[in-house]
């Protein structure tokens, strides 16, 4: 049996023994989810389509073409991301939501990191964004669209 590239991380995820955490690299609203991840353009996210943009996500992040992204590596990468979101911003909200911005990409590095080695894994990295897929396909039928109730946060 040949195992697709995203099935082979949830192996490589769960046999390194990465441990569920709070966030997430995905987008938490499903509609901003789709936006980001729907490749083809047909409104929906399927299970392959999501790994393969992830995985495009992360060789796009891994500069240095290592295998992991390091702490600068990432930040660089939601940096230059960042800069364009803000310049949609007014011109006198930039600065606050900047730092703010900035504040949780650092929390962010240290919850994916979850084996604490100074770099996100594929696999760290596979984890999060597949936690997300789960938490927006809510009919179970492997695809993320408009048709999925949006998901409730916990209480």
């Amino acid at each position: 049996m040949t195992l697709r590239p995203f099935h082979a991380a949830m192996l490589a995820t769960l046999a390194l023994g990465v441990s569920p955490m709070a966030a997430h690299a995905a987008s938490h609203d499903r509609d901003t989810f789709i936006r980001e991840q729907d490749e083809n353009g047909d409104g929906k996210v399927s299970k392959d389509e999501f790994a393969q943009t992830r995985e495009k996500a992360f060789a796009r992040q891994d500069a240095n073409h290592d295998g992991g992204l390091s702490h600068d590596e990432y930040v660089a990468d939601f940096k230059g991301r960042l800069d364009a979101k803000l310049a949609t911003l007014p011109a006198d909200k930039r600065e606050d939501q900047r730092q703010r911005e900035l504040r949780q990409v650092e929390v962010r590095f240290g919850i994916l990191d979850s084996d604490k080695n100074g770099k996100i894994t594929r696999a760290e990295y596979a984890y999060s964004g597949w936690r997300m897929f789960v938490r927006h396909d809510t009919d179970n039928d492997g695809f993320v669209s408009a048709v999925d109730p949006v998901a409730k946060d916990p209480d």
